[in-house]
């Protein structure tokens, strides 16, 4: 009798836990300083790098390798970033860190899940001494 109960009871248990569906996983949306910033855009596969600052900025001297997404043009950005992997890195930056504190609060409401911001913008990755391109 008590071998019977054992058996029901991990039936139970065993049917319970098929059940169950597995926990999705946490989105990542962090801010970075420089180096680690920097650490991200080295090492992470496939990451796409986002400068929402104006057209014009960009010109002047941006990160290599990043699209430009205007901040001022909302409907504009949220139609590209309709287009963009939402499982994809994203690394953004602005000048300072204010449009692009926003527009990472943006991409985890829309639903991606892995944004990583300049926490100070383009001029601290200026100040640090890395890189700027003009391309």
């Amino acid at each position: 009798m008590k071998v019977l109960r054992n058996v029901n009871f991990l039936l139970i248990l065993l049917f319970s836990l098929s059940c169950t569906t597995p926990k999705q996983k946490q989105p990542i949306i962090e801010r970075l300083d420089v180096d680690a910033f920097e650490a991200k855009l080295n090492t992470l596969n496939n990451a796409f790098l986002i400068d929402v600052r104006t057209p014009s900025e960009y010109k002047s001297g941006h990160i290599d390798g990043a699209t430009n997404i205007d901040f001022n043009q909302v409907d504009q950005m949220k139609v590209a970033f309709e287009k963009l992997d939402h499982n994809q890195p994203m690394l953004i930056y602005c000048a300072a860190g204010g449009r692009s504190n926003k527009t990472r609060i943006l991409m985890a409401e829309i639903g991606f899940t892995q944004v990583y911001e300049l926490s100070k913008g383009m001029s601290s990755w200026e100040a640090a001494g890395k890189p700027v391109s003009l391309k």
